[in-house]
């Protein structure tokens, strides 16, 4: 279902792409989104899980935000005609080079020289380790991408049970107040605005963007993600953004006592966004003692990172350190 809210500004909902979005909890476990284990138990996971056992394995030895990667295949794919099969008869139609690029988003050229030999894939995963725990995913990418998109395929069509269908038809409600909401928002707001104020940060990459689209979802991993191109998108939990996280706000508080990354979280209040390098620099500290800290802060829920191409931009997250302030004010004053 797509409808124009304002101009080039979209609220889209498929209830097909929810079961992709439960593939990716379920294969990289960020065990974040208890909806989804409401209708999937353990039995059934578990039965999943020995039926796809390399499948499992293949996500499990990745970095968790990479699952996520496999619905930047949106950004050039026609929305209006979303069905799981057509979205992987889409994927399975790129060429590898195409493909690999989008998933794992490294440059071109170092997909192509990995693309020439097992040496070249070897110096991949070499010059990319902190996203691949195992050169075993490597070989799977490369040697076996027919498989794995095949693989995903089966299973995402697997969780398309009446159980699930029910379970995501009693939730039409808060998915129609989602598009209400939004269209009062836009009408004091552009796409760029209101996609800053509903993420809570401040984009280092502002486009220009041809049209915006904007996802609810009941079964999304994660809080909220955006991905851009020539349009933007962004996909939320329909449920959870905006609500409160005791052990997020436990765990932000832990970062908060922290003298360096209090002072990196004031010189981001400053600039908005910076990357690794600018934060060593103006904080003299090693770019290596930055990097530990922004893993930290980004665990935490503090900072938003931003990709744009092989540098990573951070800016505070907004909504975090609202719910930190509001839940201190509320328990102690």
């Amino acid at each position: 279902m797509q409808e124009k809210l304002s101009g080039n500004t979209y609220f889209w909902y498929e209830k097909e792409i929810e079961y992709l979005l439960a593939a990716l909890e379920l294969l990289a476990s960020f065990d974040v989104n208890s909806k989804i284990r409401e209708v999937y138990s353990q039995a059934f996971v578990e039965e999943k899980r020995e039926r796809y056992p390399l499948l499992f394995e293949f996500f499990e030895n990745m970095q968790k935000e990479y699952s996520i990667e496999w619905l930047e295949f949106l950004l050039t794919f026609d929305l209006e005609n979303f069905t799981i099969e057509s979205y992987f008869s889409y994927i399975k139609g790129l060429s590898k080079e195409e493909f690999l690029t989008t998933l794992l988003q490294i440059p071109c050229a170092e997909i192509e020289n990995a693309m020439k030999s097992e040496q070249g894939q070897i110096v991949l995963y070499q010059n990319n380790r902190e996203s691949f725990q195992s050169y075993f995913v490597i070989q799977t990418l490369f040697q076996k991408s027919d498989w794995l998109i095949d693989s995903l395929e089966k299973l995402v069509l697997e969780l398309r049970t009446e159980a699930a269908e029910r379970y995501l038809d009693a939730y039409s409600r808060e998915i129609q107040e989602w598009k209400v909401k939004m269209q009062e928002e836009l009408l004091k707001s552009n796409g760029l605005e209101y996609s800053e104020s509903l993420m809570g940060k401040s984009f280092h990459n502002r486009g220009p963007y041809e049209s915006f689209y904007f996802i609810p979802s009941i079964f999304m991993p994660i809080r909220c993600c955006r991905w851009f191109e020539k349009k933007q998108i962004i996909i939320f939990d329909a449920i959870r953004l905006g609500q409160q996280d005791n052990q997020m706000i436990a765990d932000a508080l832990k970062m908060l006592s922290d003298k360096t990354r209090y002072q990196i979280l004031k010189l981001l209040k400053e600039r908005k966004s910076m990357n690794g390098i600018e934060i060593a620099e103006q904080m003299k500290l090693a770019p290596s003692t930055v990097s530990h800290h922004m893993s930290h802060l980004k665990k935490s829920g503090l900072v938003h990172e931003e990709p744009a191409g092989n540098t990573k931009y951070y800016s505070i997250n907004i909504h975090c350190m609202k719910n930190c302030i509001e839940t201190l004010e509320q328990t102690f004053l």
